[in-house]
């Protein structure tokens, strides 16, 4: 049996109207088109589903069996329809992000709350997470986004994309000698012990520095942490010296730490969109990204 989407409207505007051209009215259809509809239905299934009288149309006792049926079958679509629709239009919806502590505490709520504003039906739900773990949630499907700042990845697995490059600034207490300058040179910070604000941030960064800078890096006391707000508490504390991207700038301020800039040379990182590589993105996530890239090309979010 083939009955198609057309018949069954047909039927059911007949069955509400009692009459073919009221029902043809309400689908903008020619009676004739309307009358062909119901007969191939009616042959389709082999029973006579309506009585046809001179000033009216009733349903047979076939069509009162089949009409509950239609009816819900219609409302069903409807609904689905309506759904589906209502999440290309980012009406409703769960997108489920992933970012670096540092990122997660900074950056992403200011985005999350412009995105929400916009999209308030949308259930954002952010994963705070260790920078080494970013693609986790990526790779399980557990997160649909991850945000933060670039890690090597099989391009077949996980499709990466740069969103904007963000310069890392020195951080020292409002009274040390530095605070009082316009930028350090990364030889200078020898004597200080440097506090690591993630396990990886040495072998990242020793490959930038020019050959002295790299040595005296080298000899300095390092001191590793797993998380930026670890490392900012221990700076504020007189503990050492550390560096974070700009964006962190209200994390610094809240710690009432001082931003330098750091020189020879300058070190910059990537800050990427991590998303499934064969797995198309959602209204809601494509959404987000859209909205993710204009706020960072916002002044003074990126150095």
């Amino acid at each position: 049996m083939n009955l198609t989407l057309r018949q069954l409207r047909a039927f059911d505007a007949v069955a509400e109207t009692g009459s073919f051209t009221a029902a043809a009215a309400r689908l903008h259809l020619t009676q004739s088109a309307l009358s062909v509809l119901v007969r191939e239905l009616e042959r389709e299934m082999g029973v006579q589903l309506f009585d046809r009288h001179t000033r009216r149309v009733l349903l047979s006792e076939a069509g009162r069996e089949f009409q509950p049926s239609v009816q819900r079958l219609l409302a069903d679509l409807a609904g689905a329809v309506a759904g589906v629709t209502e999440l290309r239009d980012q009406k409703k919806g769960v997108l489920r992000l992933a970012a670096p502590q540092l990122m997660a505490c900074t950056l992403m709520p200011r985005v999350i709350a412009a995105y929400s504003a916009r999209y308030p039906d949308i259930d954002v739900r952010l994963a705070d997470t260790l920078p080494e773990h970013l693609l986790a949630g990526v790779l399980s499907g557990e997160a649909e986004l991850a945000v933060g700042q670039d890690v090597a990845v099989d391009p077949a697995v996980i499709e990466r994309r740069a969103l904007f490059r963000d310069r890392h600034w020195l951080i020292c207490p409002s009274d040390h000698v530095f605070a009082r300058r316009r930028q350090v040179r990364w030889s200078e910070l020898a004597p200080y012990t440097f506090i690591a604000p993630t396990r990886d941030f040495r072998q990242r960064v020793l490959p930038e520095l020019d050959a002295e800078a790299r040595e005296l890096m080298q000899r300095a006391t390092t001191q590793e942490v797993s998380y930026m707000t670890t490392a900012l508490g221990m700076v504020a504390s007189g503990l050492g010296l550390t560096v974070c991207p700009t964006y962190s700038a209200s994390l610094v301020k809240a710690h009432g730490l001082q931003m330098v800039k750091l020189d020879r040379p300058d070190f910059h990182r990537e800050v990427c969109v991590y998303t499934a590589s064969r797995r198309s993105l959602s209204p809601a996530a494509a959404g987000f990204v859209e909205m993710l890239e204009q706020f960072v090309r916002k002044p003074g979010l990126a150095g």
